[in-house]
């Protein structure tokens, strides 16, 4: 038997407070251990396991930040943004 293991695209936005470090949001996605990649300032696209909820995973990653530096916005990335994972054309990271 084989399993396949479906993984989710979210966008996060990290809403940094008045002169927080942005390095801190990323480090909030790679203590979760997520697949991301920058793709403007802020913005992660962010390859999340079930449970593939935007809240959920909101409410995971501003567990993983200071409030005094930044919170986060989690939301389901666009079609297009799919479109160019899948395509290779933006390449998540570890």
């Amino acid at each position: 038997m084989t399993f396949i293991l479906v993984l989710s695209l979210l966008k996060a936005v990290y809403l940094p407070e008045h002169g927080a470090d942005p390095e801190y949001g990323q480090g909030a996605i790679e203590r979760n251990e997520l697949a991301h990649r920058e793709i403007e300032p802020f913005v992660w696209l962010i390859a999340v396991p079930p449970p593939d909820d935007a809240s959920e995973w909101q409410c995971r990653l501003n567990a993983a930040v200071d409030p005094a530096h930044g919170s986060f916005r989690v939301v389901e990335a666009t079609a297009d943004e799919k479109k160019k994972v899948e395509s290779g054309e933006i390449r998540l990271q570890r």
